[in-house]
């Protein structure tokens, strides 16, 4: 009898491990390309909790919705001299540029966009992830192993695992200009199904049906 209530018990733990599977699937599968952040989320279960890792995926940056992880940011300046500095980027608001800020020896320093070439962290496949000074924000490319891309996008945090996208460039132009609906639509006449997604100020679908 024993013997058995153990089986059923194994057999009961794997149908519930099954549909934790299924359910995490589901979950991950279900966000659209271009949804929000997807926060981590705890399941009960009989046997423990089982934690889901999170969906992190492309939003169009507001005041309201950027944010950045904290990283070792080399800091070129416009003297070409080098400040290295373990910060992350404070966005910009209505009335302030972006910037850079970080304590040492009781004092506190602040760089702005203005004041710089670029800037740029390492990350842990010793990729170089360079943010250019543009307007009030330092702007980072996204996807750069894709370079067939007729538009090309850029987040206002080096976060490329879940960017902030604030900017876009056309491949043939030397402009980065802001993702809005005014300053994309010039550009998707040519593609019906793209210039109703911009219509319904769908932007990031739109890039990516002229990117096809």
């Amino acid at each position: 009898m024993n013997k058995l209530n153990l089986q059923l018990n194994k057999i009961m733990k794997y149908r519930i491990m099954y549909a934790i599977g299924i359910f995490i699937f589901a979950l991950l599968t279900s966000t659209q390309a271009f949804a929000q952040f997807l926060p981590p989320t705890t399941i009960r279960t009989p046997y423990g909790n089982v934690t889901t890792p999170g969906s992190y995926t492309p939003r169009i940056y507001s005041f309201n919705n950027a944010y950045s992880s904290k990283f070792t940011f080399f800091i070129v300046l416009k003297n070409d001299s080098t400040i290295v500095a373990n910060t992350k980027i404070k966005f910009r608001s209505k009335d302030k540029p972006s910037e850079l800020s970080w304590k040492e020896h009781g004092k506190k320093y602040v760089v702005t966009p203005d004041q710089t070439k670029e800037i740029y962290r390492v990350d842990v496949k010793r990729n170089k992830i360079s943010g250019i000074p543009q307007d009030s924000c330092w702007l980072f490319l996204i996807d750069t192993a894709r370079t067939d891309k007729k538009i090309k996008l850029y987040s206002m945090t080096s976060d490329i695992s879940s960017p902030t996208i604030s900017h876009f460039k056309l491949d043939k132009m030397d402009d980065i200009l802001p993702l809005q609906k005014s300053k994309l639509e010039p550009y998707v006449q040519e593609n019906e199904k793209a210039k109703k997604l911009v219509l319904k100020n769908q932007l990031l679908k739109a890039i990516e049906e002229m990117n096809k």
